[in-house]
């Protein structure tokens, strides 16, 4: 799942919209917090809301602090 991870933000970096400052290690710090806070009841309703803090951070191009308005929107059939 790392090496895969990886491979998909290489890949990203080289089409332009993910951070070129930042590698396979970094990308998985954020979503293991994202894992762990979505199974934290008070947080879970916000789960939308955190993944989209996390992409804007990732993503040159996504919306700061969430999924709307900005273009970036959760894939379709995506679960929390």
């Amino acid at each position: 799942m790392r090496a895969s991870g990886t491979r998909l933000l290489v890949r990203a970096q080289a089409a332009g919209p993910a951070r070129t400052d930042i590698d396979g290690t970094d990308l998985f710090a954020p979503a293991g917090a994202l894992a762990w806070l979505g199974g934290q009841p008070p947080s879970a309703p916000r789960a939308d809301h955190h993944l989209g803090i996390a992409v804007s951070a990732i993503l040159t191009g996504a919306p700061s602090g969430g999924t709307g308005g900005g273009g970036w929107t959760p894939p379709p059939g995506a679960t929390r």
